[in-house]
């Protein structure tokens, strides 16, 4: 294998290799966004937390 194949063989693979770790990035960056906005939805179904028992139920 020649020095000048050997470097195209390798520019390949780097590229090949950032091509697929810049998909799976962008997939992650994707599912990050629907946690998120799950998240949100959950946040606005539930009723808001009560910090203090109303008076008449302490007792």
């Amino acid at each position: 294998m020649s020095a000048n194949e050997y470097i195209w063989e390798t520019f390949d693979g780097l590229f090949k290799t950032v091509h697929r770790q810049t998909r799976r990035v962008e997939e992650l960056e994707a599912r990050v966004a629907e946690l998120e906005r799950r998240l949100d939805e959950t946040r606005k179904e539930q009723p808001p937390a009560l910090s203090e028992m109303p008076v008449e139920r302490a007792a």
